[in-house]
């Protein structure tokens, strides 16, 4: 007869194994999950009859192995490139993980707010855009963090020894890959300490779906009103004041009676070291740091590509032929002058080299680019 796990004990932050649920039973917004024991060990189970997945995720069944899940996981977390990139962040933002505007904020600095599934995209802005990941439904459930991100803390060491994903011998990730995992929730739980401040941020993150209008479970899209059905837990509106609760838990402020634990810099990845990103800035430190072109394209059209480049371009320019005419002006007026009339010859010839440059660059540029995308199309063709 399967039981449900007690509530784990509070430790002091540390390894992974004893790392406590940063959020009491009390303050968790999904109740979709339990913790259940048995012949076979621990395992996560949903209280929703006929569904065998993790909430809001149809795409990560319970009962895939653990490899599998903390595969699927980490994709969905993880930010293993900004990550790489942590040494060359300072020059991309300011080094404060605080540095992150609240939604209304975001709107105020004439930004949209872009829903982005890409976690490497999650507060990196460009122009007037700034991407954002909603919040998983999973990482408001306690037994999630019980069962994934913290494991041990919630089920007995004889249930752990039968227990395949408990079992570091019975699965190739390591205890070093289940750390990451678990400080890049905490920091990306931490985010939304930042940009969910006020009531009104409260109702924006709403009505954009980053977080959910209802607490504990919806079985069908969290967005949706509950449903009637009797077999299946009632779901009550998501006030201000229940998810601020649940979020400060994700604070760097100190420990209380509803906060376990203080999430600090030392408590998160690399990345969330960090608040926003410019979008702009880490294309051009893609180079060094990643060895590759560009973090994140930001145009996705040849003609937008290249209108980039026409503002600055267009400055030069008109700087160049200022000078050319006031060269010429000068050398009129004075011709006596032959130290100036040979310095403006010389200017012309100089002029004429740097615009040949910049057109051949130009013709370069959209040569390589076409030639590119058709080797990329041919490798393609090729695989198939």
């Amino acid at each position: 007869m399967a039981t449900k796990s007690a509530s784990p004990s509070v430790s002091p932050p540390g390894s992974l194994g004893p790392f406590p649920v940063p959020f009491p039973q009390t303050s968790e917004l999904c109740d979709g999950l339990t913790i259940t024991t048995g012949a076979d060990g621990a395992q996560l189970e949903s209280t929703v009859p006929g569904e065998d997945w993790l909430p809001g995720q149809p795409a990560a069944p319970l009962s895939s192995t653990a490899d599998a899940m903390i595969s699927y996981l980490s994709k969905d977390i993880l930010t293993p490139r900004l990550d790489q990139m942590f040494p060359y962040l300072w020059l991309v933002a300011t080094q404060s993980s605080s540095h992150i505007s609240a939604l209304h904020e975001q709107l105020v600095r004439g930004r949209s707010i872009i829903l982005t599934e890409n976690p490497e995209l999650h507060l990196v802005w460009a122009e007037n855009r700034v991407f954002i990941k909603p919040v998983p439904l999973y990482l408001m459930s306690h037994a999630f963090w019980q069962m994934y991100l913290t494991p041990g803390t919630g089920v007995s060491a004889a249930s752990a020894a039968k227990t395949p994903f408990l079992d570091p011998g019975s699965t190739t990730t390591s205890e070093e890959e289940r750390e990451a995992l678990l400080k890049a929730a905490l920091g990306f739980m931490r985010t939304y300490y930042y940009l969910v401040r006020h009531e009104s941020d409260f109702r924006l993150a709403q009505s954009l779906h980053l977080i959910p209008r209802f607490a504990t479970l919806q079985p069908a899209s969290p967005f949706n009103s509950p449903t009637s059905n009797s077999n299946i837990p009632k779901s009550e509106p998501l006030t201000f004041a229940t998810f601020y609760t649940f979020i400060s838990c994700f604070s760097p402020d100190a420990p209380g009676p509803k906060k376990p634990i203080s999430v600090t810099d030392d408590d998160v990845s690399l990345r969330y070291r960090f608040g926003q990103l410019r979008l702009t800035r880490l294309n051009l430190w893609a180079m060094p740091a990643l060895g590759r072109w560009k973090f994140h394209k930001l145009s996705w059209q040849y003609a937008d590509t290249f209108a980039r480049m026409y503002p600055p371009l267009l400055f030069a320019f008109a700087l160049i032929s200022i000078v050319l005419s006031a060269f010429q002006v000068g050398a009129q007026a004075a011709p006596q002058w032959q130290g100036f009339a040979a310095l403006a010859a010389w200017f012309a010839v100089v002029s004429l080299a740097v615009i040949g440059f910049i057109s051949a660059c130009m013709m370069a540029l959209f040569s390589f680019m076409v030639i590119r995308e058709f080797i990329f199309a041919i490798y393609i063709k090729w695989l198939k």
